[in-house]
């Protein structure tokens, strides 16, 4: 995770790594103890919607009943208010026309039918609710108006009728009108009936007298009826109508059960014929226990509360799936034998496995979820600050937090118990960054002792290269002198010695230049196989320096045509010795940023390598131009080399054939020591090849020009 190595880390003990059977069976307790909570928390949640809910629906269907019982009342009391009016309206228009019939009387002192018959009809025109008139001078009634269906009151005497006298004692005792009703009518059904007291003037005792009574008999039907109500109707109402006593006797109740005031009526007051008055209205079955919209609002809240259920009951089952999910994905990071560890787009942890907790046990307690890679990295430089000595510790923070916000290439961390991790970090696409820690301390330490033994290995043979070049040329400078034995002193004094004998032995002569050729052809032969050595020892030499780094060009401009006619030059009597042609064509001349001795070394080995492999025919080196490079080009008609083998003529000791290899001899160093050269060079070492036509080896190198603007 933090890719920086620890020295001097305190191992961690086996007990540190794996977690105790104590803690791992807490950790299956709190597992229990959270899923049961989880279950006891969807319960009370499913308790808590279903109960708001309830309560909310409970609430709107009250609300709604309110509401209608509200309307319904103010719609049946703007219906009593109307009734009321209504009664109020008949009674005074009865009261005026009472009072005018009473002033005719005053001025005719007696009975003027016509003129009272035209008041009584323009009163029954505008109100048909009035059916008679009745006048009843001394208690007696002598007319009645209209005539036709009132004949029978013609001659009652009042005092002869107790239900009837009590209201007209009270009409004549409050000198007043006095309403008495409901009462059977002569006309059929019932009515109310309008007492007006008459008091003339008498001149002689300069007082009013009474006269008798007046009575406006007014029908029941159609008294109580509103433009919307009906209070007549017992199917529909229940309607009550009383006066409000000024006095201590009580007053008669006019219409209905007295009880209904007690039943949470509709009420108006309302004043009528000097007396206040109160009406009561109900509905036959009482104000209503619900609205119509109750049965719609119960059905919409069962079905609110069905469709809360099933959210719940999904939400339920996908948190389910989504824990089993996430406990599976858990359990399947924990069985890995990788360390995993994973960090939300914000940087926080969210899920760890315990091999990564192995591999960090000095920060393990503070891996949590939650926790974030700043703090972690903070915690660990602070308790390693000897592991950053190198660099500033917030500088390496800012830096290792670079890496972790553009994850790129794998890269190796030092872990505890000097085991090594190589740590693979990716972004997701939802921006969350996961890593992923593999212990390749087996493959480390295999790495490092591969490359221990290449050092030795590269050390032993740069020691033999120099020990062995040494005698080598020791032994191709001795036998260079020996290879023109003729030309030695000693040679020399055998061939004066000889001359100066008298009489020279030919026989003998013969056989010293004999000796000679033999010794020069020997010593000749010494010299190749020295130089042979020699050049096999220069390319192990030139490898190992390569290998370690230690191969440092000398680059200066260098003509190109100079270096290759000198190499071409060098190596055309070996090209001569197998039958072969080595031609040389050049284009136009360039020079090229290179290092002298090294380049001729490339040209060597690959016309030297052309000359071995091509029995024969002719081998071509050509030079040619580009706009930035120069390419060195050399072309065999040799036995060529196959597509999947083409690779490995520049890999070290290799050779495509290993007959061939030692028929011609050659450690299979020099195609490697030339790419390695020519991309110390900054060129390009190719190959194209036919099996069994030849191949082209072809050197590319930066122009002069192009070097130094590089």
């Amino acid at each position: 995770m933090f890719g920086v190595e620890k020295p001097g880390q305190k191992k961690s003990s086996s007990r540190d790594r794996n977690p105790p059977r104590g803690q791992q069976k807490e950790t299956c307790v709190f597992h229990k103890f959270r899923d049961y909570v989880a279950a006891k928390a969807f319960i009370l949640l499913t308790s808590v919607v279903l109960g708001s809910v309830v309560g909310i629906g409970y609430s709107v269907i009250t609300l709604d009943r309110d509401n209608h019982l509200a309307s319904v009342r103010h719609d049946l009391e703007q219906g009593l208010y109307a009734a009321t009016d209504q009664i109020q309206l008949r009674f005074f228009e009865a009261v005026l026309v009472a009072k005018h019939i009473e002033s005719i009387l005053m001025v005719s002192k007696d009975v003027n039918e016509n003129q009272i018959a035209r008041v009584v009809e323009d009163l029954r025109s505008h109100n048909p609710g009035v059916l008679a008139v009745a006048l009843a001078p001394g208690l007696e009634v002598t007319h009645s108006f209209p005539t036709t269906g009132s004949r029978k009151t013609l001659g009652l005497k009042y005092w002869q009728v107790p239900e009837q006298m009590a209201s007209i004692a009270q009409a004549y005792r409050r000198q007043s009108p006095v309403v008495d009703g409901p009462v059977p009518l002569v006309q059929g059904g019932t009515g109310y009936i309008l007492r007006y007291p008459v008091f003339l003037s008498d001149p002689d005792l300069s007082t009013k007298s009474f006269w008798g009574v007046i009575s406006i008999v007014v029908s029941a039907d159609g008294l109580l009826s509103a433009q919307r109500h009906d209070f007549s109707d017992t199917e529909t109402y229940r309607f009550s109508l009383r006066e409000i006593p000024t006095t201590g006797l009580s007053a008669p109740n006019w219409q209905g059960n007295p009880e209904l005031f007690d039943n949470k009526p509709v009420i108006t007051e309302f004043t009528m014929l000097g007396s206040t008055w109160q009406a009561a209205a109900l509905l036959k079955d009482g104000w209503p226990s619900y609205s119509p919209q109750s049965p719609y609002l119960l059905g919409f809240v069962l079905f609110l509360g069905s469709v809360l259920l099933g959210v719940l009951w999904l939400i339920r089952n996908l948190a389910a799936k989504n824990e089993n999910a996430r406990a599976l994905l858990a359990e399947a990071i924990g069985c890995i034998d990788e360390g995993f560890i994973a960090f939300d787009d914000r940087e926080r942890l969210m899920l760890v496995n315990q091999k990564y907790l192995e591999y960090h046990p000095e920060i393990a307690p503070l891996i949590a979820p939650g926790v974030t890679m700043t703090e972690l990295l903070t915690r660990w430089e602070t308790l390693n600050p000897d592991a950053t000595a190198t660099n500033e510790g917030q500088t390496w923070i800012a830096e290792r937090l670079e890496r972790f916000r553009n994850p790129g290439e794998s890269f190796l961390q030092a872990a505890s118990d000097a085991r090594w991790l190589k740590v693979t970090e990716a972004k997701t696409p939802h921006g969350y960054t996961v890593g992923i820690s593999t212990d390749v301390t087996s493959e480390k330490r295999a790495k490092e002792a591969a490359e221990a033994a290449d050092r030795e290995k590269t050390e032993f043979l740069n020691n033999v290269s120099h020990e062995l070049r040494t005698p080598l040329t020791v032994i191709s400078g001795r036998a260079a002198f020996l290879r023109n034995s003729e030309k030695l002193p000693q040679a020399r004094r055998i061939s004066i010695a000889m001359e100066s004998n008298a009489t020279p032995d030919n026989e003998t002569a013969a056989a010293v230049d004999a000796y000679q050729h033999f010794v020069s052809q020997q010593s000749g032969g010494i010299v190749d196989s020295a130089q042979h050595m020699l050049r096999l020892v220069e390319d192990l030499l030139d490898w190992t320096k390569v290998a370690r780094g230690q191969l440092h060009l000398d680059l200066s401009i260098v003509p190109v045509a100079e270096i290759a006619q000198s190499v071409v030059t060098d190596l055309r009597p070996d090209a001569e010795a197998k039958g072969l042609e080595l031609a040389l064509s050049i284009e136009g001349t360039a020079s090229v940023s290179a290092d002298r001795i090294r380049l001729k070394q490339i040209l060597y080995n690959l016309i030297s390598n052309a000359i071995k492999f091509t029995d024969s025919g002719r081998i071509h080196v050509s030079i040619t131009q580009k706009t930035d490079q120069i390419v060195f080009s050399v072309a065999d008609t040799g036995c060529g080399i196959s597509q999947e083998n083409q690779k490995r003529v520049f890999q070290r000791f290799q050779q495509v054939d290993g007959s061939m290899s030692r028929q011609n001899g050659g450690l299979g160093l020099g195609l490697a020591i030339a790419e390695q050269l020519a991309a110390l060079h900054g060129g390009t070492l190719s190959l194209e090849s036919t099996l069994g036509k030849g191949s082209v080896f072809r050197l590319s190198l930066l122009r002069k020009e192009t070097a130094r603007a590089a």
